[in-house]
């Protein structure tokens, strides 16, 4: 009866065939025991002897039911049938269930046992003479011998020693065992866990020695623990210790000593280590045994410093490539133990409906009925994967009526079990905190708003910690803070949280601190039962379902009324209805009112009872006012308000008055048509930055100008002239005069305007001459002179704009004159965008500042020829140039040597509807470009240190319909191509991947008008049985602004997300295998955006994936696609020159490298 390490009922990860009395007591023996150390389940049959020929049912049975198979050849293992048996079985199981096998030779040579020599040779004699009535079993025997040295495998000559060897067998098994459960697991159950899990890897950087502790952090129920957990135990078996902590944030006192017990025993494999150490004092012996080992250490939810420093105080000495990763809410506990950080963000809307879908119907598909209501569900999970999941399984099997029924319930009452997730960051703010973030839920973006700019709130809000506490509460991760300009967000879940926990405070509306329900505020208002513990109303009156009578006493009581906001818009169907219009009600004599916004406010004049002195803001953005408040009246103590907003009041004739508005920063009044004047006042209200009188079509007099304005837009007034008041403003950093078409002339002090960087003439219609610039003006950057009727630009003008970097000169119909002065912007060497587009006069354009990176000369409908493109340029807009035949010169390209970070930025050429062109441009020298364009992009991160590399994309459009030949193209019409890839395509100098399409864009095959397009690709790499696996979804996606072709066009396609750098930190530790893989194929998405809003996207999900398939408007669209596998030239590989002072040299054809190419199948 036989025995085994493992009952033979359980699936094992791997079986071992072995020759017992060769490595039973030694090699083998320690293999298993190094598995089992791994958690690995191996198959080891422990019996002395073999009994018969054949291999037991029991042995058969472990071999199929096994993930891989090691074959440890030894000297005598051809000399036991038994053994050569098992080899039989193994590789028919790889061959029926592509079972992996891993042949080890040990202590003896593969052509051995190959060829059957020496001690194999004389087993073979003896299988012979006994199995001499079957021979056919011999030679099956010999043939697998054969077939199995013919496997990648391991020789254990070329390691120094037996636990080497075992190491590097556990490793390879290792990761065969993680692919399988990664395609097996994580993509059914885990959606859009690989791109994240790689990004985590990056920051890990497992390949170099240095100790790192890596953090990651987000919002509740985001994912941190599944992330963490994936990767210990994707990567635990490198190191020589390991430790997975849970729910370090419950720990305290006590609990954190056993805590970091389970640390030390975990990691030293040894209970009677923890005597040695004390909750603060790392022992010497401890210190010393860290030191001299290897670990990962995960510690799982961690919200307090202390309980953080308190596990790894001591062993910030651990061992060179030794790991520590630490998931928290609070980003801000992270920072003070790394730099590393990797935040975890929401999963995308196919992520999330995925795995919504798994849930809910154990599917990929919801039937039909059930769609639009599994789409609404996720968006309002928004991608965070618990409330995904426990939504999921709570509408499993129930019928559609009880899921609309559970809709309706969330937006009132969330699910206990997310709050119960979420609440718990809530519950860590102090009172100043929790204050801060239930107006930023329930007032700042709630519910009509989406974002607020953070020193907006900081301003609004007035508390002396508001700084402070918003930055705790992004580092909880309980709002987000985006972008330069500081927007603050906050997701569903969270802000639900918020009204939820308000809401619970007390049952009746009157008696919450904060109110954004219509019903509630209606109720309210009319019974005027608000208290003081009211601070914040929200209303949008679309909501309202009849008119509101506010009492005369409504605000009679609520003196902590803080924030106040009415949105509404002129066809409103309800209205908040105010006694005497607005002047009979009663304010609460303390009210502490700052924010005050009432949009289309419907009175003529502001409620008389309410003096905001706390006032910080006041928006009554496209008012019927037409005065604010009784001008006889003293002027109201408004000291604190520094924001007005009243643009769109067209009745109001007067500005209110400001005179004590002392800190007054911004004005923005903007289209009040009925203005006249700006008031004496002004120029004393020294903290003015910002005034916009835009489009008030009446004003004529804008003298008084306070000094320290940086920002006046006067654009679309009725002024004649700039006021003189303006020379005097030496802080003015932005001018708008946009469609001023009284404006005739510019005086000529605007040339002190010695920190002016944006002049904007554009529209002037009856601007004929542009001063003398008579003082070099160092910050002037920007230019607009579009449409208007200017003829010549002074050439002391020109020298003295030497900042100049944007003119723009597009609709000028004296352009032909503009353009003789040109030849001076040679000298200005920042001048990097030149505008010329819609100039209809304009046949030529002459050579150009060499500096120049963006040129546009769109719908230049008689232009002819461009003397000579920069060798700067990066962006050349040709489209509809429909006469346009020859550029002179295109300079070349600068060597990859010679760029600096500067020049390396995304280009692109666009020549639609070119059709003139000459021929030679568009068969050779644009293609030409293109490709060095490309290659240069390509070498970069090879080229340039890290700090340089910059997120560079490649784009050239032209007519045409042959593919260039350093593509292998799909010659018919189709969105896919499938590739064979050489054994060595991924060799020292792949640089990695480019795109080319035909593209037939032509009323009749696009049917309906469109503005611009988006094209999307993904590719798998497989097996040469044609099994995927591996995929990738480039993560950018090309959109362009494109109208109708009148014929086919060549586009061709470059991003940073396709070079050899990215695609392998994408894939990770993947990449290895990928390179050894030969078949590839690529899929492209083109979606349509037509000029009325809809647009036309043609794609499948399948399996989880979206693999573009062609469909009958792909078909039309897309007539050809090819891809460039892009390499390094330095290896012999040449490329045509193409040199500033010719157009072509070196000939006509293309000299390009191979590809390693060869086109195999068609979709």
């Amino acid at each position: 009866m036989s025995s085994s390490s493992s009952s033979s009922r359980d699936k094992h990860d791997v079986f071992i065939s072995f020759r017992g009395k060769d490595t039973r007591d030694g090699f083998t023996s320690f293999l298993y025991e190094e598995l089992r150390s791994k958690a690995i389940k191996a198959y080891m049959d422990v019996r002395e002897f073999e009994t018969g020929d054949e291999i037991s049912p029991g042995l058969e049975k472990a071999i199929k039911e096994s993930k891989i198979s090691v074959i440890i050849f030894s000297k005598n293992y051809a000399s036991s049938t038994w053994c050569l048996n098992e080899l039989v079985q193994i590789l028919e199981c790889k061959e029926r269930n592509r079972q992996i096998v891993l042949p080890i030779f040990y202590q003896i040579d593969a052509f051995i046992v190959r060829d059957q020599t020496e001690s194999y040779a004389v087993a073979f004699e003896k299988h012979e003479e006994r199995f001499k009535d079957d021979i056919k079993k011999v030679n099956q025997w010999r043939k697998a011998l054969k077939d199995a040295t013919y496997l990648h495998g391991l020789d254990s000559k070329e390691y120094r020693s037996g636990p080497m060897l075992v190491r590097k067998i556990v490793d390879d098994i290792w990761s065969q065992l993680r692919k399988k459960q990664t395609s097996n697991h994580h993509n059914k159950e885990l959606f859009g866990i690989e791109e994240r899990i790689n990004k985590i890897e990056r920051l890990l950087s497992i390949g170099s020695t240095d100790a790192r502790i890596i953090g990651i952090c987000g919002m509740g129920g985001i994912g941190k623990t599944t992330l963490a957990s994936i990767i210990f135990r994707k990567l635990n078996h490198l190191f020589e210790g390991r430790c997975f902590l849970k729910n370090v944030r419950e720990a305290s006192g006590h609990r954190l000593d056993e805590l970091r017990n389970e640390l030390l025993t975990e990691l030293f494999n040894d209970r009677a280590i923890q005597t040695l150490d004390t909750p603060f004092v790392v022992s010497p012996f401890i210190g010393d045994r860290f030191r001299r080992k290897k670990v990962l250490i995960v510690l799982d939810d961690v919200d307090s410093t202390t309980n953080l420093e308190a596990l790894i105080k001591g062993y910030e000495e651990v061992d060179s490539g030794s790991r520590i990763i630490v998931t928290s809410r609070d980003a801000h506990v992270l920072k003070n133990v790394t730099e590393h950080i990797y935040e975890v963000r929401e999963l995308d809307v196919y992520e999330s409906l995925d795995l919504f879908l798994l849930h809910a119907f154990k599917k990929e598909r919801p039937a039909k009925d059930y769609q639009v209501l599994s789409e609404r569900v996720t968006c309002y999970a928004y991608g965070n994967p618990l409330a995904l999941k426990v939504l999921g399984r709570s509408l499993h099997t129930r019928p559609i009526e009880e899921w609309e029924s559970a809709l309706r319930k969330l937006k009132m009452v969330p699910d206990k079990d997310i709050q119960k997730v979420l609440r718990i960051s809530y519950e860590g703010l102090d009172d100043m905190q929790k204050d801060m973030f239930l107006d930023i839920a329930c007032f700042f973006l709630c519910p009509y708003f989406t974002m607020f700019r953070r020193n907006a709130v900081e301003s609004i809000q007035g508390s002396s910690s508001a700084k402070i506490d918003i930055s705790v509460l992004e580092e909880k991760s309980l709002i987000t803070i985006r972008g330069d300009d500081q927007e603050i967000s906050i997701h569903n879940l969270l802000q639900q949280m918020g009204l939820t926990i308000v809401c619970e405070k007390h049952k009746e509306p009157g008696n919450r601190s904060r109110l954004w329900i219509p019903e509630d505020i209606s109720h309210v208002l009319e019974t005027a039962s608000g208290t003081d513990k009211i601070k914040s109303i929200t209303l949008h009156l679309c909501d309202l379902q009849n008119d509101v009578k506010v009492s005369p006493a409504a605000f009679s009581k609520m003196s902590n009324l803080h924030y106040f906001q009415i949105i509404s818009h002129k066809n409103a169907k309800f209205r908040l209805l105010l006694p005497d219009n607005g002047h009979g009600l009663e304010f609460h004599p303390s009210i502490k009112l700052r924010y005050f916004c009432w949009t289309f406010y419907p009175y003529k004049s502001f409620p008389s009872g309410l003096i905001p002195e706390n006032l910080v803001r006041l928006d009554l953005t496209n008012s019927q006012l037409v005065e604010f408040w009784n001008e006889d009246q003293p002027a109201p103590a408004l000291e604190k308000l520094k924001f007005l907003e009243l643009h769109d009041s067209k009745n109001l004739t007067q500005i209110p008055n400001l005179s004590r508005a002392i800190n007054i920063e911004s004005i923005c009044l903007a289209r009040c048509r009925s203005l006249v004047q700006v008031p004496s006042y002004f120029k004393n209200l020294d903290k003015l930055r910002l005034l916009n009188l835009s489009d008030c079509s009446n004003l004529v007099d804008v003298e008084e100008l306070s000094k320290n304005l940086r920002q006046l837009h006067l654009g679309g007034t009725a002024i004649e002239a700039v006021p003189s008041s303006v020379g005097c403003l030496a802080g003015l950093v932005e001018l708008k005069l946009r469609d001023c078409r009284r404006l005739k002339i510019l005086p000529t002090n605007i040339c002190k305007l010695k920190s002016l960087q944006s002049l904007d003439l554009s529209g002037c219609l009856n601007l004929e001459t542009f001063p003398e610039i008579l003082q070099p003006m160092e910050c002037l950057e920007h230019i607009s002179l579009r449409g208007t009727m200017i003829k010549e630009l002074p050439q002391s003008s020109i020298e003295n704009l030497n900042a100049l970097s944007q003119l723009d000169l597009s609709c000028c119909e004296n352009i032909e004159f503009l353009l003789r002065d040109l030849s001076c912007l040679r000298n200005i060497d920042k001048l990097v965008r030149l505008n010329v587009s819609y100039c209809e006069n304009l046949e030529s354009i002459p050579e150009l500042p060499p500096c120049l990176k963006y040129l546009d000369v769109r719908l230049c409908v008689n232009l002819k020829s461009i003397q000579k493109l920069p060798s700067s340029l990066r962006n050349l807009d040709a489209r509809d140039c429909n006469t346009l035949e020859t550029i002179s010169s295109w300079g070349r390209t600068p060597l990859i040597e010679e760029q600096s970070c500067f020049l390396l930025m995304s280009c692109s050429y666009r020549f639609d509807n070119c059709q003139r062109l000459d021929q030679n441009l568009t068969s050779n020298i644009i293609p030409h470009a293109a490709c060095l364009e490309i290659l240069c992009a390509a070498r970069s991160p090879r080229k340039l240190e890290t700090g340089c590399d910059r997120r560079l994309s490649i784009l050239f459009c032209y007519p045409g319909d042959a593919i260039p030949n350093y593509f292998i193209s799909h010659i018919d019409p189709g969105n896919s191509i499938d590739i064979e890839l050489p054994s060595n395509w991924c060799d020292a100098n792949f640089l990695g991947f480019a795109f080319c399409f035909v593209l037939n864009l032509s009323e009749a095959a696009c049917e309906k008008l469109f503005d611009h397009i988006k094209i999307q690709c993904a590719f798998c790499f497989m097996t040469d049985d044609g099994d995927v696996e591996y995929r990738y979804k480039v993560p950018v996606k090309w959109d362009f602004q494109c109208s109708t072709l009148n014929s086919d066009h060549v586009l061709i396609l470059y991003d940073h997300d396709l070079c050899y750098k990215n695609l392998q930190e994408n894939f990770g530790a993947n990449w290895s295998s990928i390179s050894t893989l030969t078949k590839a194929s690529f899929y492209f998405r083109l979606s349509l955006h037509y000029v009325d809003g809809s647009q036309d996207s043609d794609f499948q999900e399948i399996d989880g994936w979206v693999p573009y398939l062609a469909c009958s408007r792909c078909r039309k669209i897309i007539n050809k696609c090819g891809v460039w596998l892009i390499y390094d030239q330095e290896d012999g590989g040449k490329l045509m020159d193409i040199d500033q002072n010719s157009q072509v040299s070196g000939g006509s054809t293309h000299e390009f490298p191979p590809t390693k190419l060869k086109l195999v199948a068609k979709l």
